[in-house]
């Protein structure tokens, strides 16, 4: 390329880059235009039928019919939103529904197995877990051996599966470590793939309940937690009663 080609190309850029400036420009202008007289559109309907905005299909629509596809866009989202809304508030009317139901059969409970049959049976029916179990602890020998597995010994090394939880007493979901599933779940250990574990607790840890699914999905670590730990709370206190008796 010679001088006078390149001067010529540096003089056709100047001029390219001045008219991209002044399209800006005039851009910009008409834009604060419409921002300071949004009735501009309803003084002057004409401009409605014949302004144009380009569509995802290549071809251009009139302002009109872009403003109605968008408004119906709107209104698809609201309307999904709200069908969102409404599952969840049929959510939490079922599981308030679950909680008052567990409240007065507690306060009906005779004694510790009429409190395990309830809670195993909830867990089991409305809570959909493949495999619920409910473990007391206690320190005294005899009543482990006699109670036919619903007392636990605390000195029990494999509760050290349970420590973190149990010391901060949170309710945990997820996965679950082998340790925690086998103490828990035994011979089905083996197909349990998300576990619930609700500690027990009134004043001291008074022993946990264990949950069990074989979907991953149905215990996730990222679920919510505070209905189970109300439902500990009833349990724990309906059992307190019950151990002070």
């Amino acid at each position: 390329m010679n001088k006078t080609d390149t001067i010529k190309e540096e003089i056709d850029n100047d001029e390219s880059t001045a008219e991209h400036e002044q399209q800006l420009a005039t851009e910009l202008e008409l834009i604060s235009l419409l921002r300071e007289n949004k009735d501009i559109l309803q003084r002057h309907p004409d401009l409605l039928a014949v302004l144009e905005v380009p569509h995802q299909s290549g071809s251009a629509v009139s302002l009109i019919e872009r403003q109605v596809s968008v408004l119906r866009e709107q209104i698809a989202a609201q309307d999904k939103r709200l069908h969102q809304l409404m599952d969840v508030a049929r959510d939490n009317e079922r599981l308030a529904d679950s909680r008052h139901r567990l409240a007065l059969n507690l306060l009906a409970a005779h004694d510790l197995e009429d409190v395990t049959s309830i809670v195993l049976d909830m867990m089991s029916n409305e809570l959909s877990a493949d495999h619920a179990v409910f473990k007391l602890f206690s320190t005294d020998k005899d009543r482990v051996e006699q109670s036919s597995g619903l007392f636990v010994d605390t000195a029990d090394e494999a509760l050290n599966a349970f420590k973190t939880m149990l010391e901060q007493k949170n309710t945990v979901c997820g996965r679950g470590t082998e340790e925690q599933k086998n103490y828990l779940f035994a011979e089905e250990a083996a197909e349990i793939e998300s576990i619930a574990v609700i500690p027990l607790v009134s004043g001291a840890n008074l022993g946990l309940i264990g949950l069990g699914s074989r979907s991953p999905a149905r215990f996730k670590s990222s679920m919510g937690t505070d209905f189970l730990s109300q439902i500990g709370e009833l349990v724990s206190a309906s059992i307190a009663l019950h151990l002070e008796s």
